[in-house]
């Protein structure tokens, strides 16, 4: 359950979670590794997983443009799923990820169970649309 070096709770996604909450998040995943160059997530297409990056790089590209770089305890196919939309975006490990698959299914049943995840996904949401939180 670590994100290299990392703790899990020194990621802002899991900052307001208990550790019975981070372990029924990294439970409900099946951990992959895919190779540098592979897409996880294809831009306009459906909205069928989510992942968390345990470790690696990805880059985040709309209509073939660059826009970010996703690392260890980042999350990426979370609007779409969330949202019930077609991807905003393609998915690409720029080196070999090691990621916590979690099916559409699996990611419901854990926004609706753990309020806490549900509100750090849907902060990170708003912050990469560029939403600003209200006061």
């Amino acid at each position: 359950m670590a994100l290299g070096r990392t703790s899990p709770r020194d990621l802002p996604l899991f900052a307001d979670l208990s550790g019975r909450e981070i372990k029924d998040i990294f439970r409900a995943g099946e951990e992959v590794s895919v190779p540098a160059g592979w897409s996880l997530i294809l831009e306009q297409t459906p909205p069928d997983a989510a992942y968390l990056i345990i470790s690696g790089t990805a880059a985040v590209r709309v209509k073939g443009e660059e826009i970010a770089e996703l690392g260890p305890g980042d999350i990426a196919g979370e609007v779409a799923v969330r949202q019930n939309r077609l991807r905003t975006a393609t998915v690409t490990a720029k080196s070999r990820l090691q990621l916590l698959h979690f099916t559409r299914e699996k990611f419901d049943d854990l926004t609706n169970r753990l309020p806490n995840f549900r509100d750090a996904i849907d902060a990170t949401i708003a912050e990469r649309r560029g939403d600003r939180p209200s006061s």
